[in-house]
């Protein structure tokens, strides 16, 4: 059985980092598993890329571009530029002999220029089974990302509050239309990593008729476990005498990763001298120069990295880990922190109560307050009984997202619509 994953990147965003993760754990079992993306890949690792020269990453860009040209005449505002993808623009792989040679498509994150709608379609009709990862709601909307507070996608789009002028036929609606179109009369099946995307979809207009399962993220515990805190305090430049408030996130400029009610919540804190002594805020990612001067408490910005051991070193030496994301599938950085015996503090929002045991491995604030947010962080920093809060954080995400189990979970799908009478 020869499993072929899709995605755009092979290891920039949350998506491609899953994506990456679950074919490392299955070469693991001995599985037949390769990856094709268009940027990124190293082939001795089995990730193989649909760029090939300059000319073809010059296309790439082109259609990415044509894309956002569409939007821009009718986004609301540019905060939201990204967070909407029309998927009018595309390359073709049906002849790709990795496409060719598999037995089950397994599809992630393919928006941004790699495919299109027209793309989809074509690998729908190859006839092999499909196996779709939903790492947001974009396949089942008129074009957003995240939802939010709109209900659209449960009916047939339109009115789009990410839009300039919403209205019942607007650019939404028409990409809902082409969607149904395409989803008609085909067969795939749904990974939802949260229970809460689940639900979404089986709310959704366009795919209420998909089989839809729920199977986290595989993340390995033995990578992201606590190191000592004084060496990664030096490693890091970091003092180990203080309390570190550890952001992170791709872009700060992200509306959805909610910085603004971190910034507020951290003002809040900042006037309780109790609260904050010997605190510090640490922030990776893509911040700007200007981002740190921002907060009224010392910050430290981290450069945005790309290895293991960095990134549980931030983790290990962080008090508590903020994500007021103001909707979210299932967050690896939760995970990670989580496993790293970090408690996470974040908003009640989207897959996020899932991983967050309120008052026992964090805190879940409500949704868009930034005054619960500090009370949630201020609940951390506070605790009487820390080294105990962040055991019983690491004990909770070894039970509830096990490696091992989550790769199983996937092997089984997969020898299921393998096996599977193609008439039913």
């Amino acid at each position: 059985m020869k499993i072929l994953l899709i995605g755009k990147h092979s290891k920039t965003g949350g998506a491609a980092i899953a994506s990456t993760r679950l074919l490392e754990a299955l070469k693991e079992k001995q599985v037949d598993v390769n990856m094709l993306v268009q940027e990124g890949g190293e082939e001795e690792e089995g990730i193989f890329s649909t760029t090939k020269g300059v000319v073809k990453r010059w296309i790439n860009l082109f259609r990415f571009i044509l894309e956002r040209l569409v939007f821009l005449r009718q986004e609301r505002s540019k905060s939201i530029r990204f967070l909407f993808s029309l998927a009018n623009t595309g390359e073709s792989i049906i002849r790709n002999r990795h496409v060719i040679e598999a037995d089950v498509i397994h599809l992630h994150w393919i928006n941004a220029g790699f495919l299109s709608l027209k793309s989809l379609k074509e690998l729908f009709h190859l006839g092999k089974p499909v196996v779709w990862t939903f790492h947001d709601m974009w396949p089942f909307t008129g074009g957003c990302h995240y939802a939010l507070d709109c209900k659209e996608y449960t009916r047939e789009c339109g009115q789009c509050p990410y839009l300039k002028k919403p209205g019942k036929g607007d650019l939404s609606h028409r990409i809902w239309r082409k969607k149904e179109q395409l989803f008609r009369n085909s067969k795939v099946t749904v990974i939802t990593p949260s229970s809460w995307l689940k639900e979404c979809v089986r709310a959704s207009s366009l795919l209420h008729h998909w089989e839809v399962v729920t199977i986290h993220n595989p993340i390995d515990h033995e990578h992201f476990k606590p190191v000592e805190r004084e060496e990664a305090c030096r490693n890091l430049g970091l003092d180990p005498s203080k309390k570190y408030i550890l952001f992170g996130a791709a872009t700060m400029k992200n509306v959805l990763k909610g910085f603004n009610y971190f910034l507020e919540a951290v003002g809040t804190i900042a006037g309780e001298p109790d609260t904050v002594e010997d605190v510090e805020i640490l922030l990776f990612g893509k911040t700007g120069g200007d981002v740190a001067q921002s907060f009224p408490l010392k910050t430290r910005n981290i450069a945005f990295v790309q290895s293991i051991q960095t990134i549980v070193e931030l983790y290990s030496v962080a008090h508590l880990f903020v994500i007021p994301s103001l909707q979210d599938n299932l967050p690896n950085t939760i995970i990670e922190s989580m496993l790293c015996g970090t408690p996470v503090v974040g908003f009640r929002t989207g897959g996020i109560p899932e991983m967050i045991e309120h008052r026992v491995n964090g805190y879940l604030a409500k949704c868009k307050s930034s005054t619960d947010l500090a009370k949630g962080m201020r609940w951390v920093l506070s605790s009487d009984s820390y080294e105990k809060l962040s055991a019983e954080t690491r004990n909770i995400a070894l039970k509830r997202f096990s490696k091992d189990r989550s790769v199983e979970m996937h092997l089984d799908l997969y020898r299921n619509i393998v096996n599977r009478d193609p008439q039913s």
